[in-house]
């Protein structure tokens, strides 16, 4: 007689424990679950590149400074308007050119007394940045400054909207900069001008 002999085979688990920074084989017996942690290290993402504005907080409180017996004259400053560009080269490879501009509305006082924004104009400057690739837009006159020559063209107030910077990233090596411009302001009225507490509000927009 020929005797078959049959093996039948058991399946183990094992699992490796960590213990003291050395793997260790342990030996599971039958039908014992075993669990194997699973790590993974998922770094974040670094976010695309922008382009934002930023308004330091504040009013501009215009205060009377160098007035005549023709025109009363007040003056004052644009909080900070901080423009940052964190855009990388390959999105600034079609363009990148940026803008701020800046117009305001009338202004009242309580009564229904208006001035109108043709009364008020302003001298940007710069106040941080790279002056090769940011530059700041020409000085803007009120109705009241007198008519000659090539300031003629410029002596509207802030009726519409006028450059107060304007920012080319792509002249900079690494492209992208940070920049902080401002504008003195002046408004000028009549001597008859109705006395009162006056408020407008200057808008300013960012294009590119």
């Amino acid at each position: 007689m020929r005797t078959h002999l049959v093996l039948g085979a058991t399946a183990l688990t094992a699992a490796l424990l960590i213990s003291g920074g050395s793997a260790v084989a342990v030996a599971a017996q039958p039908g014992t679950d075993t669990d194997i942690g699973v790590d993974v290290d998922i770094t974040s993402l670094t976010p695309p590149g922008a382009l934002t504005m930023t308004v330091a907080p504040g009013r501009a409180t215009l205060t009377e400074n160098g007035s005549t017996d023709s025109v009363r004259q007040f003056t004052g400053s644009l909080p900070q308007v901080t423009v940052t560009d964190t855009r990388t080269p390959d999105q600034l490879a079609s363009g990148g050119s940026w803008y701020v501009l800046g117009s305001s509305s009338a202004f009242t006082a309580e009564g229904g007394a208006t001035i109108g924004a043709d009364h008020i104009g302003w001298s940007p400057r710069l106040v941080s940045g790279d002056e090769a690739s940011v530059s700041v837009g020409g000085d803007v006159g009120t109705s009241l400054d007198p008519n000659t020559g090539t300031d003629a063209a410029t002596n509207r107030g802030l009726v519409d909207k006028e450059l107060l910077a304007l920012g080319d990233p792509q002249s900079v090596p690494d492209g992208g900069v940070s920049s902080t411009a401002t504008a003195d302001l002046t408004l000028k009225v009549e001597p008859t001008v109705k006395a009162g507490t006056y408020s407008a509000v200057i808008t300013l927009s960012l294009f590119e």
